[in-house]
C-alpha cells in the first residue's frame, strides 16, 4: 500500500528520498568516482546495483513517481542508466556534495511543491536489508508515528556486537512497548571499543542505520531551529523553484552552505525524535568483509565471487569475476581484481582501503580513481 494513515484518520502519501552521492572508497578498486558503491552488485544478489535494490525495496509502499534520488552531476547519468524507468525529474542533482543535510533539505523542497503534507522516507542508496517485507512494515509504523506526532523518526538496529564503525542511538522508556517505539534521548558518534562494549551491555542503545522519516513541515521546522544558516539558503532556493532562476539559486546556495550531516546538524540536536526498532537484517555493507558475508563460501571458508584454485588457503575473500585467482598457503586475505588494478590486503585492514584511495589522489593517479 502507498498510503499511510497518520493524523486524525487522514491518509498522507509517502515519498522516498534516496541519498546516492557517496563514492564508497572502501570498495576500491571496484568502486571509482564514476562507478560508486551504490552502482555495484557487491553483495552478489543486487542485480543493477545496490541503488536499484534500494528503489525496488521501497516500491511496494512508495510508487516510483514519488521516489526522489539525490545525487551529484557526475553520477546522474549512472542513475538514469541503472534505473531508466525513474522519471528524470525525480533525479535531484546537487552542484557539489555538501553531506546529507543539504541533500535532504533540497529534496524536501521539491517534495513540498508536490505535496506539502507528505511523509518522507529517507534512506541511503547503498545498504543491504535481508527481510524486505519486515523492513517495509517497520517503515510504515515509523511513518505513522512520526506523522501523527509531528516529530522526526528514525530506525534503530539492535546491536549484534560492540561495533565501532556505527553511530548509536540512546532511547528512553518505550512510548509503545509492544510496537517497539521509543523516545530518543541522544545520538552518539562512532565510539571506541570500550565505549561500544559499555553501550551494548545496556538495552537502551541501538545502531544508527541512517534511515529517517518525517513530514515535510517537521523536517523544515527542525532544520530552521538547528541549521539556521542552511535553512536560510534553502528558503532562497524555495522562492526560485519553477522559475528561470532556479539553477542559479541552487548553485549559489550550495556555494555557501556548510557541509554537514543530517545526523550531526539536526538529529543530534533535536528534542523531537522517536525511534522504531528495526529487526530486519540490516547492514551498511561498509567493507569487503561485510560484503563477503553474503557471498558463496567454500569448504575452506573462502568467500568468492569468480573462480579460485586453492591449495591450503582459508578464510580469504576473493572478488574476481573475469580472472581465475590461485591461492597457495594463505589465510585471511582480501583479493579484488580489476583490469587496471589489483588489491591485496589482510581482512583486518578492510576499513583502511580508503587510505589507499587517498594515497592515489596525493600521487596524482587520477586514472585509477
Amino acid at each position: 500500500m502507498a498510503l499511510c494513515r497518520v493524523r486524525q484518520g487522514s491518509e498522507i502519501r509517502l515519498y522516498g528520498i534516496v541519498i546516492a552521492g557517496g563514492s564508497g572508497t572502501r570498495f576500491w578498486p571496484k568502486s571509482r568516482d564514476c562507478k560508486p558503491k551504490h552502482f555495484l552488485n557487491i553483495t552478489g544478489d543486487a542485480e543493477g546495483g545496490l541503488l536499484r535494490k534500494t528503489i525496488e525495496r521501497l516500491k511496494p509502499i512508495i510508487p516510483l513517481d514519488r521516489i526522489k534520488v539525490v545525487t551529484t552531476a557526475t553520477q546522474a547519468k549512472g542513475v538514469q542508466r541503472l534505473v531508466p524507468e525513474l522519471p528524470r525529474q525525480n533525479i535531484i542533482i546537487e552542484p557539489c556534495g555538501k553531506n546529507t543535510a543539504p541533500a535532504i533539505g533540497i529534496s524536501t523542497l521539491y517534495i513540498e511543491r508536490e505535496n506539502p503534507q507528505a511523509v518522507m522516507v529517507i534512506v541511503p542508496a547503498d545498504h543491504y536489508i535481508e527481510d524486505e517485507e519486515r523492513f517495509r512494515e517497520r517503515i510504515m509504523l515509523c511513518a505513522h508515528e512520526a506523522g501523527s506526532r509531528e516529530v522526526l523518526g528514525t530506525i534503530g538496529v539492535t546491536p549484534r556486537g560492540p561495533e565501532t564503525g556505527y553511530g548509536y542511538i540512546e532511547v528512553a522508556a518505550p512510548l509503545d512497548k509492544e510496537k517497539a517505539v521509543f523516545s530518543v534521548t541522544s545520538f552518539h558518534e562512532k565510539p571506541d571499543l570500550e565505549t561500544a562494549k559499555r553501550f551494548i551491555a545496556q538495552d537502551t542503545f541501538f545502531w544508527n542505520c541512517g534511515i529517517f522519516i518525517a513530514t515535510v513541515s517537521s523536517m523544515l521546522r527542525e532544520m530552521a531551529a538547528h541549521l539556521p544558516h542552511t535553512y536560510r539558503h534553502l528558503m532562497k532556493i524555495r522562492s526560485s523553484l519553477g522559475t528561470d532562476k532556479e539553477a542559479q539559486a541552487v548553485t549559489e546556495a550550495y556555494g555557501d552552505m556548510e557541509a554537514v550531516s543530517i545526523d550531526y546538524g539536526v538529529m543530534e540536536r533535536s528534542r523531537n525524535v522517536i525511534m522504531v526498532q528495526g529487526d530486519f537484517g540490516w547492514s551498511d555493507v561498509g567493507s569487503w568483509s561485510c560484503a563477503a558475508e553474503y557471498w558463496p563460501v567454500d569448504k575452506d571458508h573462502n568467500a568468492v565471487i569468480g573462480e579460485i584454485v586453492n591449495i591450503d588457503s582459508s578464510h580469504c575473500i576473493v572478488h574476481s569475476p573475469e580472472k581465475v585467482v590461485a591461492l597457495l598457503g594463505v589465510r585471511d586475505l582480501v583479493v579484488v581484481n580489476e583490469d587496471d588494478a589489483l588489491l591485496i590486503c589482510s581482512k583486518d585492514r578492510c576499513q583502511d582501503v580508503k587510505k589507499l584511495v587517498d594515497l592515489l589522489k596525493s600521487q596524482g593517479k587520477d586514472r585509477l580513481l
